[in-house]
This record gives structure tokens, sequence and C-alpha cells, in this order.
């Protein structure tokens, strides 16, 4: 089932103000969205184009059902410009080709938007290539740049735009999208804990590794809260086997860290165990722990992502800190 991205609920506050802001015709000429990916950063900018486009709105609200909107929708109005990276980065080329798109009137109104995805992503080059437009805008423009990490947007760029960071997604909203989507309760709450993204919770679930990488760290797990050495073998003979690129290795981590983290929920009865499905042991031996060990062991899980950033091997890595955790919960 596909979910139906709802931006006006996920970003109820942010749709109402640039609603206000269309119904009277305050919208400035720059605007930088951040947010981490799924959080609806392209889903508002393309609202807000619709505002302005729209045959039938309501207090600045695009309809979502006229021709104007459902072209934009499509991604099929003359009139909105649209960029994204070509390859690992924006390329000045493309810069220029928007600043030429900048001095020129829209083709069916004078109105014209510009949709500049992953901002941070351009080079030097191109982001200054940028300044120019944004120091001396012309013409009716709006340009939205869109940003997963606002710290790597060049201040002269972030100075010259309003800055919105978007809300994150509630947990329980993250969990009640995912359940319309098919997923399990259960699952659903593995997964909102992993992300606050939607969209990569629904990349995550359909690996068609994800549910044996899950089972399979949390039998690894258990085996480390109980001290048996078993856990040291399943590293090779039930993690790795499962890893195939660093995509993977990033989710096993982070796995691992949701598991140490929700012992510690656990041990404060903060939480209950939401791996109860898979291992209902975990809470009794976390509970046979102390304050210490389990603070150290999350600070144990966090600093793996420095080892492997340093290119130690991901196996050496996960051997490392079996031994360490091991050593943390029996010493």
């Amino acid at each position: 089932m596909e979910e139906k991205f709802d931006i006006c609920e996920q970003q109820q506050k942010l749709t109402d103000y640039f609603g206000t802001l269309i119904k009277q015709k305050h919208l400035a000429h720059a605007y930088l969205l951040a947010g981490p990916k799924g959080i609806g950063k392209f889903e508002l900018a393309r609202w807000i184009a619709q505002g302005i486009f729209c045959q039938n709105r309501i207090d600045g609200k695009p309809c979502l059902n006229c021709s104007e909107c459902r072209r934009i929708a499509t991604g099929n109005h003359p009139d909105i410009v649209h960029t994204v990276p070509e390859g690992l980065s924006i390329k000045v080329e493309q810069i220029r080709f928007l600043k030429s798109e900048f001095s020129k009137s829209g083709i069916e109104s004078s109105q014209k938007v510009f949709i500049i995805e992953n901002a941070d992503k351009m080079t030097a080059s191109a982001a200054n290539s940028l300044l120019k437009f944004l120091e001396e805008p012309s013409g009716n423009v709006v340009a939205f740049l869109l940003t997963d990490t606002l710290a790597k947007i060049l201040p002269t760029i972030i100075s010259r735009c309003q800055v919105f960071e978007l809300a994150k997604n509630s947990s329980k909203y993250t969990i009640g999208t995912l359940e319309k989507l098919g997923f399990s309760t259960e699952k659903a709450l593995i997964l909102s804990s992993l992300t606050e993204s939607t969209e990569e919770a629904k990349l995550l679930a359909e690996n068609d590794n994800f549910d044996k990488i899950l089972q399979n760290t949390c039998i690894w797990y258990l085996h480390v809260l109980q001290g048996d050495l078993r856990s040291f073998v399943e590293i090779q003979t039930a993690l790795l086997p499962l890893i195939a690129n660093k995509e993977d290795e990033i989710v096993l981590l982070d796995l691992i860290a949701l598991l140490v983290k929700n012992s510690i929920s656990i041990y404060y009865n903060v939480q209950k165990n939401i791996f109860v499905k898979i291992q209902p042991e975990f809470a009794e031996l976390i509970r046979k722990l102390n304050e210490k060990k389990i603070t150290k062991a999350v600070e144990l899980v966090l600093n793996t992502r420095k080892t492997l950033a340093i290119n130690v091997s991901f196996q050496n890595v996960l051997e490392a800190l079996t031994i360490n955790l091991r050593q943390c919960y029996y010493a």
C-alpha cells in the first residue's frame, strides 16, 4: 500500500503560516527549509507552489484538485523549476541555468518558483554563483532551498534566506503511518525508534535482509547479556553474512544502539522492552545489571561509529564491541 503524504497534517503550523503569507501576498524571495530526510521539505515547497498557482485556493491554501495543482503535483508545470544534484553535487552549470531562468518571466504568468533539493550539495562555486540572486532578487520569483543538514549550508546563503527547520515527526505519527501501511505495531515501534522519517522507515522495512538482521542482532545481544561465548561466533556465522553494503552496516549498528538504549529504558522502568516479541528475556537480564554498566554500554556502542570512520574493518569493529560489552556487563 502506498502512503499518501499529508503535509498539512505533518507540518500544520508551517502550512498555516505559509497559507497566510500566500493570502496576503507577503512571500519572501528565498526560503531555506531544513530537516532530516523524509520530513516533508519537498512536499512543503511543492504545496506552497500549489498555493501560489492554485485556481481555487481558500485562505491561501491550495485545493490540490484544480489543473494547476495537479500539474505541479506531477512535475509538469513550466513555471516551476526543480533542481537536484547531478551525481554527488549540484554543479555550477546547473546554477548558471537557474540564474538564466531567474531573469526570465514565467511562461504562463509573471510568477516563477524554484526548488533546489539537497542545497548543501552545491559546490563552492555553485553556491557563490547563487549568491547574486539571493542578494539582488529580480522579478516575481520565490526560491526554496532544501537541506537535510543546515550546518553544511554556507553562512552567506543562510543569511540571505528565511530559514525554517521542519518539525520532526512524533513517534505516534510515524507508528500510525506505518501501521496503515500494513506493518505490525511491534515492527512499527522498532522502525520508528530507528528513524524519525516515515520514508526511511519504509525503506528499512523493504530491505530484504532487515527482518533477519533484526532477529539475529537480538539473538546476538541476548547472548552478550548472558555472557555466552556464542555471541563472538555469531558475528561471522549470523551477522556478517547478512551485511551487503555500508547501509546494512549502519542499520546493524543502529539496531545495536537501539538495543542498549532500550536497556536503559527497561532498567529505569521508563519503557517496556520494545523487542519483547523477539526476546522477552531481555528485561530480566537487564535488571540484574547496575547503572554504571548500563551507561558504559551506551558509550561503547556510540564509539563504534568513530572506529568505523577511521577505516577499521566492520568485522573488527563488531568483534571488539562484543568483547567490550561482555567485559562491561561481567567485569
